[in-house]
Formats: structure tokens, sequence, C-alpha cells
């Protein structure tokens, strides 16, 4: 049985290419709200409305 053709120029190449195009001209919704990202980023380690709030 032949080796599956890995290289850039073979069909799994080609296919891969074919999934990126395809992942790529959808855009990524956000999984969370800005705040929520500030928040975790900066590792205040509080809700975003806990912060607002001072709570």
């Amino acid at each position: 049985m032949p080796a599956p053709d890995f290289s850039p120029e073979g069909r799994l190449g080609e296919l891969l290419e074919s999934w990126r195009r395809d992942i790529l001209s959808v855009p990524i919704p956000p999984l969370v709200d800005l705040a929520t990202a500030v928040a975790l980023v900066t590792g205040t380690g509080k809700a975003p409305d806990e912060v607002t709030s001072g709570g």
C-alpha cells in the first residue's frame, strides 16, 4: 500500500487549503462580551458588573 501524500501539493494539502478558505470565509462570533474579556485579561478576578458597581 503506498504511503499517503502529505505534501502541500498533494490531495491532503488541497483538502486543507480548501478547508482554510471555507473557515476564513465566515466571521467567527465573539464568545464573550468585551467587558468580560477585559476583566479576564486584566486579572481583576471579578465580573464586569462587580467592578463597575464596586461590589
